[in-house]
């Protein structure tokens, strides 16, 4: 694996909106302009808890120049789909493909609220807003829960995650809504 200037994070792209029926072949041919680490061994696809293909897959790349090459490929056609290519890392991949696919621990009971396609420009005000409809009908938790917060640049500013100990799903709600407003 080679390692990137910055901390070790390799180069690396995200890859969305893949026809689900795509090779690593494909994908080489999309981004043929692009060294690709070791080939297709360089391409990881990401999959469903089911085993299915998700559409999205990780690109290792020789350098950063071949990073910048791939990001210029973000939204060109795959036959009539067309595809977003991100900048990502080793770690944001390692994560993903650990936690991931059928083999991946059960997220269904992990402990934790997920939000997810929320708009780039997101705000905690906005979630929590929301949520107020259903919070009203609630009662009020006296948890407190630390909210996770993943920053990246692939990755929407909020995650909306909240860790869920021994809480149901009303009580995990109102507490992000509450970490959320606290944390303003």
């Amino acid at each position: 694996m080679m390692l990137g200037t910055e901390g070790g994070e390799g180069f690396v792209v995200k890859v969305r909106g893949l026809p689900w029926s795509c090779s690593a072949d494909e994908v080489q041919r999309f981004f043929s302009d692009c060294k690709i680490q070791n080939g297709a061994q360089g391409i990881r696809f990401i999959y469903t808890r089911e085993g299915r293909p998700s559409g999205e897959a990780f690109v290792e790349l020789e350098s950063e120049d071949e990073v910048k090459l791939a990001l210029k490929k973000d939204r060109e056609t795959m036959g009539h789909r067309y595809v977003e290519v991100f900048k990502s890392n080793n770690v944001e991949m390692d994560w993903v493909l650990k936690h991931t696919g059928p083999n991946s621990p059960d997220t269904a009971n992990d402990g934790f609220v997920r939000l997810r396609g929320l708009p780039f420009g997101c705000s905690k005000e906005e979630i929590v807003q929301f949520f107020s409809g259903i919070l009203r009908s609630l009662r009020a938790v006296e948890l407190k829960l630390e909210l996770i917060m993943i920053h990246h640049e692939s990755l929407w500013p909020c995650s909306g995650q909240v860790p869920m100990t021994d809480l149901g799903l009303a009580e995990g709600i109102t507490a992000l809504a509450e970490e959320l407003a606290l944390r303003g």
